[in-house]
């Protein structure tokens, strides 16, 4: 009977330690860890490489042409196969799984009069050509074209433009590293109109492109975005368009772009596309990481390539949402050493990459918790008792 009695209180006393012990919990926490998922995400604006301004607000045909001819020969400047080359040599340092990009131009040329179908500068063909020099696997998933024109110049030719949005992402990974699904592009439905003196009315449209991922059986989505830089309320529209659009998941949840709306600031006039998204329960990813660090990431020139200025905004963002933590965010495409052979700035932005963990659910992790004492429980019970 004293021996019964004793093997009762034994397992009494594991019991109670299986049922509240803190070396269970924390044991098994140590294995959540290792059931993380880290994703790196990029945002990279590749700058067209040249101010269409000029080109916008000429008052007269003459100046309008001159206007034409004296962009393309900024482009021609720029040189955007070399700087495309910069921009493959920061995705080889960062290895991201996905990239958002804007401002990926085409230019093209023809005869007077037109059509202008010859492409002279193909923005994205050149960082593709460079990622497969570097032995990089990266597939465009979606592309969104944006403004598009074609004029006549100075130049005794027509001279055609194309902007365009982009996401990239890897494409060496097993399913298990990244599976891709659910891919949209979208044009919004609020963009900026203005009346050029020569051109007449005008609408820039700016767009949106989301993709719902996967890695490992924790799903995500991330949005590359374009928002509206000269007026605040197109700007605020947008932003809540995206809040209400691609953003509008139950998943964790990543905005990267150049969102033109300037973070750094309090004032509602230069940062409410900013505010509506953080209002949104949106977390920036660099404030998480420096949060003494204004960050700023534009213009590194302005519109000579080769002068250098100092930045004072940050609109280049990465925004998030949910399940998620941040490991790690970082600038790069910004110091003298970042430029190429020729002196140029890969772009007058700087870029951002951000590493951030999609957690395992605290849900199932709480439930998978009780399932393993109870089944240590039954267990100790079976064996304790006769």
């Amino acid at each position: 009977m004293k021996n019964r009695r004793m093997q009762r209180l034994v397992y009494a006393a594991l019991v109670l330690c299986i049922t509240i012990s803190p070396i269970a919990v924390s044991g098994r926490n140590s294995q959540a860890v290792g059931s993380d998922r880290p994703i790196t995400v990029m945002t990279r604006n590749m700058f067209i490489g040249a101010d269409l301004s000029p080109i916008l607000g000429a008052t007269s045909f003459d100046e309008f042409l001159i206007a034409v001819a004296n962009a393309y020969l900024d482009v021609q400047q720029s040189n955007i196969p070399e700087r495309a080359a910069a921009v493959a040599d920061e995705i080889q340092a960062n290895q991201p799984h996905l990239i958002g990009l804007q401002e990926v131009s085409i230019w093209r040329t023809g005869p007077p009069g037109g059509p202008a179908t010859t492409v002279t500068y193909d923005a994205l063909q050149s960082l593709l050509d460079e990622l497969a020099v570097r032995g990089l696997h990266y597939t465009p998933i979606a592309i969104l074209d944006e403004f598009q024109a074609e004029a006549p110049s100075a130049l005794g030719i027509n001279i055609g433009f194309t902007d365009r949005d982009v996401v990239l992402a890897r494409s060496d990974l097993a399913t298990s590293g990244l599976k891709l699904s659910n891919v949209q592009a979208q044009h919004f439905a609020t963009n900026f109109a203005f009346t050029s003196p020569i051109l007449g009315q005008l609408t820039v449209p700016r767009g949106w492109i989301s993709v719902d991922g996967k890695i490992r059986g924790k799903q995500f989505r991330f949005v590359n975005a374009h928002l509206e830089s000269f007026h605040p309320g197109v700007q605020a529209a947008q932003a809540s368009e995206l809040i209400l659009g691609p953003a509008n998941t139950e998943l964790p949840v990543m905005i990267a772009g150049d969102l033109n709306t300037e973070s750094a600031s309090g004032d509602p006039a230069l940062n409410a596309g900013h505010q509506i998204i953080v209002g949104a329960g949106f977390q920036d990813a660099w404030t998480v990481s420096h949060p003494a660090d204004p960050g700023f990431t534009w213009p590194l020139h302005l519109e000579d390539p080769f002068t250098s200025v100092a930045p004072f905004q940050r609109i280049d963002l990465i925004l998030f949402r949910g399940q998620l933590e941040v490991l790690s965010t970082e600038l790069f495409g910004h110091t003298p050493a970042d430029r190429t052979a020729s002196g140029l700035w890969p772009s007058d932005h700087a870029g951002v990459v951000s590493s951030i963990n999609l957690k395992p659910s605290m849900a199932k992790l709480d439930a998978t918790v009780w399932n393993e004492r109870v089944y240590a429980r039954d267990r100790y019970s079976q064996a304790l008792i006769p």
